[in-house]
């Protein structure tokens, strides 16, 4: 059985297999629903906007689930040396990439996500002023909680898929990939069983001055977003790991080779010459082909 919803900005595609899909599907939809009003930087009573609002060195108790989401943030953003930051939103926002939000203080220009203080009990504390925004490992983590959801509820195997960040488990499931030079044309990626997979790539930005597309993603050290012609695609235990590390690999490609492997990870970087794999099973980077077929 499979279904399709708009959530979390995209169109999430659930299917699963076994005598209890359709509820179990049902419930995985519930699981992103939520997620989304959590952790949506739009809607002003969500979590994030509840964060973006408070008065500082105030502790602020949030959902376990967006708590976890920034815990998860927070780590991978210590691991990367901030080459992942959730605290971008003010740059977003000046680039045009989401709305000002409303009745919230201007951040600190040299805030980081050092500035969330992540305490007991799902209690969340600024130390500085911060527009939080999880877009960049938000939908990784909500499919992870869908994952959960099907097999809480009884279905055999299954597949999730939030506009290109995806969890298989059970029966193996063929992936393919966009090349980022021609979006149309499609690689042959593998099969999958109980693993996750999110893709970036830019071309499906907006076209800068200079003919390259910019899309939504922040270099924190510049402050500005990034054009770029290539595509990377991240294979990991869990989709908020790869969501995330996918951003880790476009803004810091040699930290991300060392971390990769430390979350039993890889990545794939596409672009015209090819395609190089990142943090593999001996943990280096080594140049390879594209493998499979393309349709």
């Amino acid at each position: 059985m499979r279904r399709a919803r708009p959530l979390l900005g995209t169109l999430v595609e659930i299917a699963a297999a076994g005598a209890s899909a359709a509820a179990a599907i049902d419930a995985a939809f519930e699981e992103i629903a939520l997620v989304h009003r959590l952790m949506s930087f739009h809607e002003a009573a969500s979590d994030l906007s509840r964060l973006n609002r408070a008065p500082l060195h105030t502790p602020l108790a949030v959902d376990p689930r967006t708590h976890e989401a920034l815990s998860w943030a927070a780590r991978i953003g210590a691991l990367s040396g901030g080459a992942f930051d959730p605290t971008v939103g003010a740059e977003l926002v000046a680039a045009g990439f989401l709305p000002a939000p409303a009745h919230a203080e201007w951040p600190s220009g040299d805030a980081s996500y050092r500035d969330l203080e992540l305490g007991p009990e799902g209690r969340v504390r600024l130390r500085r002023r911060v527009w939080i925004d999880l877009g960049g490992i938000a939908k990784g983590y909500a499919v992870d909680r869908a994952v959960e959801a099907l097999a809480r509820n009884g279905a055999e195997s299954g597949i999730v898929n939030a506009g290109g960040d995806l969890r298989v488990f059970g029966a193996p499931q063929p992936i393919h990939l966009r090349h980022p030079d021609d979006p149309t044309r499609f690689v042959f990626l593998g099969e999958f069983a109980d693993r996750a997979i999110a893709s970036s790539s830019g071309c499906f930005g907006a076209p800068s001055a200079q003919g390259l597309r910019r899309d939504p993603l922040i270099d924190p050290r510049r402050k500005t977003a990034l054009c770029w012609r290539r595509s990377v695609t991240v294979i990991a235990p869990r989709c908020v790991i790869a969501d995330a590390l996918t951003k880790v690999v476009r803004l810091a490609p040699g930290r991300a080779a060392r971390i990769l492997p430390r979350l039993g990870a890889e990545a794939i970087v596409i672009d015209r010459r090819g395609a190089r794999r990142l943090g593999a099973a001996a943990g280096e980077a080594r140049a390879d082909r594209a493998r499979g077929a393309e349709s």
